[in-house]
């Protein structure tokens, strides 16, 4: 088997900036926000982020995760989707794709996007 390098300029990454993916700040400063924002206490979030995701999760874990300085301290990528179901808030996704020009869809939203692709088909059909 050969394996094949491309050059480092064909990357579609090279587009961006170096740094420009630096999300450390705006996930911290998210998470936050949403832990703020949802009315719940870390306690209640922490249990309800063990039992939706069968790990064993404690409050010192999540405000770890929430302090600025805490930079050994990221938060997990596989607690997103509960963490984002827990508190009702999209912010912690929509840091973490900060500057990629991906974009989030709340379940609200999923339907007018839907309304709007149908339509540019039928745009595209007619010319």
């Amino acid at each position: 088997m050969v394996q094949m390098t491309l050059p480092m300029s064909s990357l579609p990454s090279q587009r961006l900036q170096s740094g420009s993916l630096r999300t450390f700040e705006p996930v911290k400063d998210a998470l936050n926000a949403a832990l703020k924002g949802c009315g719940l206490s870390r306690d209640v979030v922490a249990e309800e982020l063990s039992r939706l995701t069968g790990h064993e999760i404690s409050v010192h874990q999540i405000n770890n995760w929430a302090a600025p300085s805490k930079e050994d301290r990221p938060t997990p990528l596989h607690f997103l989707a509960a963490i984002t179901e827990i508190t009702g808030s999209p912010a912690l996704a929509e840091a973490a794709l900060e500057g990629t020009g991906y974009k989030l869809l709340t379940p609200d939203e999923v339907a007018y996007y839907e309304i709007g692709r149908l339509e540019a088909e039928k745009r595209e059909q007619t010319k």
